[in-house]
């Protein structure tokens, strides 16, 4: 598929859309003429366009995980959301009894460290399930020997490109009456979401990684039904129900989720990454997941025959858009990607790699190269 009309693209393979995805062309051109364009001619009174732009970002994001825009609320991270989350469910009188977050090991730091800033406000405590993020007997006993607040499923872990069978955990979370949250920031936009299948409490995602919308234009979503009842921290005049009412002794929370909103919001982020979703909605993000598909096919492929890759190079369809790939000799094929001049990173001994939309198979044939020792 060719797309250099449609995007940007880095010099070299660029294999980092796990990182940050590549640029859409449109991006640039919605900044300046829905943002900077707007500000130039308007100032004060650019804030209802600009709003109106936030309302086509939820639009768009609602038409990515299948939920109506009023359930969602701008953030500018992962974090953010999550600890605005945590926050309203933890002062429901209904749950004060309970104080455990549950997550995977593998889950993405910030999310745990979001308890760790929790510890000593909202008396919860974080506890980790270890092995198998898809081990369902383990997640099922940790429910049943904690007092659970809330678990946190990542559906794609960013370390292993692993995904979590986020229906079944769930569907856990709802018998044990706990609140089943889903960070989706590595899959969104490159893996199905579908938010109504899950039925999550919460959802927590970022544009910055597949759905190429750059750094600081996160969402959540949150459950319509817990929505009235819902009073998260902190909150700012555009969690209010009217933000332009200026009374400072009648705070009412905004009846949608934006009342998980805050302060005077960034625009920018917003603009950028909704021209970036419609650019890929445009191509239909079915093309985009089988697009991803066949380049790790290639790379699983062209992979030498060893047992160290044996189980990417028979189940890669089973992973996340990412191959997080353990090498024979690191050092040999370093050199030999950055000969290729391949963009990529590594955790640990583990090189990840993750090839979009601007990718060709001959480069994802070239990246399966560099591992043959």
């Amino acid at each position: 598929m060719d797309t250099s009309d449609l995007f940007e693209k880095p010099d070299g393979i660029y294999a980092l859309s796990h990182s940050v995805g590549p640029l859409p062309k449109s991006a640039s051109y919605a900044l300046q003429t829905e943002y900077l364009q707007t500000w130039a001619k308007q100032g004060g009174d650019a804030w209802p366009l600009w709003l109106e732009q936030i309302d086509t970002f939820c639009d768009a994001i609602g038409r990515v995980i299948n939920a109506p825009h009023h359930l969602i609320c701008p953030q500018i991270n992962l974090a953010s959301g999550f600890y605005a989350f945590l926050t309203a469910v933890a002062k429901l009188p209904t749950h004060k009894h309970r104080s455990t977050i549950l997550m995977h090991k593998d889950a993405f730091a910030s999310m745990g460290f979001v308890i760790t800033g929790l510890v000593k406000t909202f008396n919860v405590k974080l506890h980790l399930i270890q092995g198998d993020p898809n081990d369902i007997d383990a997640w099922y006993s940790a429910f049943e020997n904690h007092s659970v607040l809330a678990c946190l499923v990542t559906h794609v872990h960013s370390n292993t490109s692993v995904k979590s069978n986020v229906a079944d955990i769930c569907k856990i979370a709802k018998q044990f009456e706990a609140f089943a949250c889903v960070d989706i920031a590595q899959s969104v936009g490159i893996v199905p979401v579908d938010v109504k299948q899950w039925q999550a409490d919460a959802v927590f995602g970022s544009c910055v990684k597949w759905l190429c919308g750059g750094p600081g234009a996160g969402f959540m979503y949150v459950k319509d039904a817990l929505l009235p009842s819902l009073e998260p921290d902190p909150i700012g005049w555009f969690s209010h129900e009217n933000p332009f009412e200026f009374d400072i002794e009648n705070y009412r929370a905004a009846q949608d989720a934006k009342r998980f909103w805050g302060g005077t919001p960034s625009i920018a982020p917003y603009v950028i990454a909704t021209a970036s979703i419609n650019t890929l909605l445009t191509l239909t993000l079915p093309a985009v997941v089988t697009h991803n598909e066949l380049m790790k096919q290639a790379i699983a492929q062209a992979l030498p025959e060893n047992r160290r890759y044996a189980e990417i190079k028979e189940h890669c369809a089973s992973f996340g858009g990412s191959l997080c790939i353990p090498a024979i000799d690191n050092a040999r094929a370093k050199a030999k990607l950055d000969q290729n001049r391949v963009k990529y990173d590594c955790r640990g001994n583990v090189f990840r790699l993750s090839l979009h939309i601007i990718n060709t198979q001959e480069e994802a044939l070239i990246i399966g190269e560099c591992f043959i020792s």
